[in-house]
């Protein structure tokens, strides 16, 4: 596969997938939320990185030679790629393969905030947040592509302005 925004894009949810599946098994994702509200984070830290390898491995496959618009490309291709692939997982993932998730998300999100001695409104406020965070609903499915696609594409403009290099000029 030549094009490097298709490839880190499919290695990046693919990594996302194996790692889900292993915060799965060790239960960060059920029984552990203490340490999976951290572990979660590992996908999305990989994908952003994975937009500047990307990024860069297209300016080393032209030469070395790169536009800000041939970069920001590639990485909005990974982003995109990325943040669609990503919500089909997670929508599986939370919707057939770990029904427990949401629920005990939830109670855990719940014990936390009732720890900090928050009012009842200030919980049901942030209990509405982290339900419409955590998929079950069409609506937070489109958030989490249009959030991880819109942060992937700051990303593509800082790796795209950091890869660039002109063609230089022949004497």
């Amino acid at each position: 596969m030549r094009n490097p925004a298709v490839r880190i894009g499919i290695l990046a949810l693919v990594i996302t997938i194996v790692w889900t599946m292993m915060e799965h098994i060790v239960g960060y994702n059920t029984t552990n939320h203490e340490a999976g509200q951290y572990a979660r984070m590992v996908g999305s830290l990989v994908f952003w990185i994975l937009i500047f390898v990307a990024v860069y491995q297209r300016r080393k496959q032209q030469g070395g030679v790169m536009s800000f618009g041939q970069g920001f490309a590639t990485g909005i291709g990974v982003s995109a790629i990325y943040s669609l692939g990503c919500c089909v997982w997670y929508a599986l993932y939370g919707e057939v393969i770990n029904t427990q998730f949401k629920p005990t998300l939830m109670a855990f999100e719940r014990a936390k905030l009732e720890a900090e001695h928050l009012s009842a409104d200030v919980i049901a406020t942030k209990m509405k947040q982290v339900d419409l965070s955590t998929g079950g609903s069409v609506l937070s499915y489109v958030f989490l592509v249009v959030f991880m696609f819109l942060m992937g594409a700051v990303l593509s403009v800082i790796a795209a302005l950091i890869f660039q290099r002109k063609k230089k000029a022949s004497a």
